[in-house]
């Protein structure tokens, strides 16, 4: 058979018709239908492509999809049965999924000859899994990687953002769960926006399955809780580390690490590695998944977790094809473009169409909202773009060109209606979504970010203005992708690993074949991504420290200051890990994993460096790590001042002790905490009284004073501020400097406190300090508010719920309780509030049960 591949492939009328095809497509697409297409070539195209399908060669596959797709939308099925025809490309493709993505193939499979049938069956059979007594086809990426999952094998995974991984991965959670195979699993995630994400497609997922379902617990847990008999942990790796701190008996039986590649990102990446070291301590025989974009070098994780049975599963081969598209502009004072085609991205560049957007486009944010608008029509477009601020300036000049227009639905009603209580009345986002049109960035509320997601999933959204958190593994696929000049941090041109792991968004899975991706004034980009890898070496964050900032990291060691451009942050986590590692006498193994070998000079040096510190860090190093993210050394320093206070005796030391958020004398408590801390940790300059804002700000949080109305107070102290600006502002300081900064440094405040009670003999005092840390993370004291965000619930749902109930000291059981025993009426929730509700009951009550 391929003999008969290579034939097709190397007949040049072959490629001629095949351009020409793909020609119609687009300009169908962006144009007109085209009217000099014949039947006959229609019927050739997809015999070339049945043929195609059958080869063991990437290039004719990915050519066979794109050809007989493009021809059966071209040309229907009223003439020729191109249904059928496709559908056999697509099942020698292995491409089963892709049968739902039109109603005509999906039904097709009873009118196929027989021979084709049973080629089909045969086919099908190979690739289908039983879960829950139901079957399921899968692609062969996707048959493969169950196949290894469920013999129990370690794998290390690189697909792109297609290929359908979280599907396999939500069947085999619940297979194994099922089955006790499993019955404590870990998925770590990168990100708290896609804690939020994962545990809602988790949970909607077992929703679908017989039986009883398991917890899913996105909090950490305190040490004073049972562990769950069967639960699935969805958590940063901050999250996992605390639990591990508070649960001796906490050993995973699954451990999935998604968007694995995480681990080259600073002072987190640092974290993400020695959490996992610490899971499979706890349990060296658990399984363990890596799971990330496109990786070369997927064994890196096997040695650098000594692990020598971990299986390689790399994917090239998406379940969509995508167009990209070049937009030059020819006049941008008569808005006319060049639009040219290189096909998947690697391919000859030819044009398609001219044409006239009917506006000025001569400033890039003209571009980025004209281009748009007339190329993306009412399909589903992501805009890149490079900023919060700039994506509300998108979607406002959007809004502007559908003022007209009568598109509010009852949907996009209940997503406005969120986006005031989850934020603020004067929200850009509040009038947008009424016009099919939103933003997305990473400051926003997880809750209402989640929805903006889902209303796009499900059509509500035309435009989505959008910022680089599209490449933290958030699940968002578009028909249609725009980008002009894209960065990633200010000033930072996209690298080429990150455009192409952005570029897999365009084309959804089961809506569409094929998606595009418009490059706009591609020429005048600073890099050309497109030239450029769709793949990368991993490398460590903690390898990157030791083996290229070698000489930065010492001095970090010797609390030295650090000049250059090394990551500080990264730096001084390495130093943490480090110095555990020597204190505990397993500074070598470390090493090792890094090649760095026992008895080289760069071990001599690290080593002597460590004991040297050790010196002036008399810390124990369990103490340390528990704040791995602050220097040994600051560590020190703050508990020495901790230390000073405590040996004056109890009263001192009583006043040390963080007071609960509800007490009259919190806001205090916090700013002489964060002074001290912004001092010794932060070097700042605590004159200037930020330590005072940022207890104020973290007090509202603690609280649970609604988002709007801290945004209120914010807008009332600047009245003469952009408000929008002011919102912004206001949703960066919750983010970044309450629920990351603060958390950081109280955290470590209060780790300090505990040791420095213990030794003192106080363990009384110790065990009266509240949690903090998880009280600014989540947003919320009372112990019944909390329990109803342990439920699931988001922030602004658990706030209201708690303002109607009497008890603010329900633990979870009971809040579920309570909540089951409501009307729904009786709760005055929006609608999509209600739906978040009725979701979490019927979850949690089924598992209860």
């Amino acid at each position: 058979m391929q003999e008969l591949v290579d034939k097709v492939w190397g007949n040049t009328k072959f490629h001629t018709a095949f351009r020409n095809i793909e020609l119609a497509w687009l300009r169908r697409e962006i144009v007109a239908p085209s009217d000099d297409l014949r039947i006959d070539d229609a019927n050739r195209m997809m015999r070339a492509a049945a043929i195609l399908a059958c080869s063991v060669k990437h290039e004719h596959r990915r050519a066979a999809f794109r050809a007989a797709t493009c021809t059966y939308e071209l040309f229907g099925a009223n003439e020729l049965p191109l249904d059928q025809a496709l559908r056999v490309v697509l099942s020698r493709l292995g491409n089963f999924p892709s049968f739902g993505t039109r109603e005509d193939v999906d039904s097709a499979g009873s009118l196929l000859p027989a021979a084709l049938s049973a080629e089909e069956i045969a086919v099908a059979e190979r690739q289908r899994v039983v879960v829950d007594d139901q079957d399921i086809y899968l692609t062969d990426f996707q048959h493969r990687l169950w196949s290894g999952l469920t013999a129990r094998k370690r794998i290390a995974l690189a697909a792109p953002t297609s290929a359908g991984k979280s599907f396999v991965l939500q069947n085999y959670l619940a297979t194994a769960l099922g089955s006790a195979t499993a019955t404590s699993i870990v998925y770590i995630v990168p990100t708290r926006a896609l804690i939020a994400q994962v545990a809602e497609d988790l949970m909607a997922h077992f929703a679908k399955l017989s039986g009883s379902r398991p917890e899913i617990i996105t909090v950490p847990l305190d040490a004073d809780e049972d562990l769950p008999k069967r639960a699935v942990f969805v958590m940063t790796q901050e999250r996992v580390q605390l639990s591990l701190s508070a649960q001796p008996k906490f050993r995973p039986d699954l451990v999935i690490v998604d968007e694995a590649h995480s681990i080259t990102e600073g002072s987190r990446g640092v974290v993400l590695q020695w959490v996992i070291d610490d899971l499979l301590r706890r349990n060296p025989y658990s399984q363990i998944l890596f799971a990330s974009p496109m990786i070369r070098n997927l064994s890196v994780f096997g040695r650098l977790f000594g692990l020598t049975d971990v299986v390689e599963f790399p994917s090239v081969e998406p379940t969509v094809s995508q167009n990209f598209l070049l937009v030059d502009i020819a006049s941008a004072t008569k808005g006319r473009v060049n639009i040219r085609s290189a096909g998947e991205g690697n391919g000859d560049v030819f044009d398609v169409a001219v044409l006239d957007v009917g506006q000025t486009l001569a400033s890039r944010l003209d571009k980025l909202v004209h281009i748009p608008a007339r190329l993306g029509g009412t399909q589903s477009s992501i805009i890149y773009a490079n900023g919060a601020a700039e994506a509300e300036k998108i979607a406002m000049q959007l809004l502007d060109l559908r003022l007209d227009e009568e598109a509010s639905t009852e949907q996009r009603d209940a997503l406005a209606a969120l986006a005031r209580e989850a934020v603020h009345p004067n929200y850009a986002l509040v009038e947008c979504v009424k016009r099919g049109i939103a933003f997305h960035y990473s400051n926003m509320p997880a809750q209402l970010r989640r929805a903006v997601e889902q209303s796009v999933s499900d059509g509500d959204i035309d435009f989505l203005a959008c910022t680089s958190t599209l490449l933290q593994g958030v699940n968002l696929p578009a028909k249609n992708l725009f980008m002009c000049a894209p960065e990633k941090g200010k000033g930072k041109p996209l690298e080429s690993t990150d455009f192409w792991n952005l570029s897999g968004r365009a084309g959804r899975l089961r809506k569409e074949f094929q998606g595009n991706i418009f490059l706009i004034d591609y020429g005048k980009w600073k890099k050309k991504p497109l030239d450029g890898p769709k793949d990368t070496d991993v490398v460590p964050a903690i390898e990157t420290s030791v083996l290229q900032n070698s000489a930065e990291l010492l001095n970090v060691i010797a609390d030295e200051a650090v000049t250059g451009d090394a990551d500080i942050s990264a730096l001084e986590t390495s130093f943490v890990r480090l110095f555990s590692d020597h204190k505990k006498g397993e500074l070598a193994v470390t090493l090792d994993k890094l090649g760095v070998f026992r008895g080289s000079d760069q071990f001599l040096t690290i080593s002597s460096a460590l004991t040297a510190a050790a010196a002036s860090v008399t810390l124990p190093a369990d103490v340390i790590k528990r704040t791995p993210n602050v220097s040994a050394h600051r560590q020190q320093r703050l508990y020495s001042r901790l230390q000073a206070v405590i040996d004056q005796g109890r009263e001192h030391a009583r006043l040390l002790i963080p007071a609960h958020p509800r007490e009259s004398e919190a806001f205090q408590s916090y700013a002489d905490i964060l002074e001290l801390c912004h001092e010794v940790i932060l070097g700042y300059d605590t004159t200037k009284g930020l330590h005072r804002f940022h207890a104020l700000m973290a007090l509202k949080w603690m609280r649970g004073m609604p988002l709007p109305q801290i945004i209120d107070e914010q807008i009332n102290r600047k009245t003469d501020g952009n408000q929008q600006k002011i919102i912004r502002d206001t949703l960066d300081i919750i983010e970044k400097e309450i629920r990351f900064q603060a958390v950081r440094l109280i955290g470590c405040y209060n780790s300090l406190l505990v040791f420095g009670l213990d030794v003192a003999g106080m363990v009384d005092m110790a065990s009266s300090i509240p949690s903090i840390p998880l009280y600014l993370e989540i947003g919320a004291s009372d112990r019944t508010m909390i329990s109803f965000i342990s439920l699931g619930l988001s922030r602004v749902t658990a706030m209201k719920l708690n303002d109607l109930s009497a008890r603010k000291d329900l633990d979870v059981t009971q809040a579920l309780r309570w909540l089951s025993s409501r009307p729904m009426d009786a709760l005055g929730l929006s609608p999509l509030l209600r739906k978040e509700v009725e979701t979490v009951v019927a979850a949690n009550v089924q598992f209860s049960a």
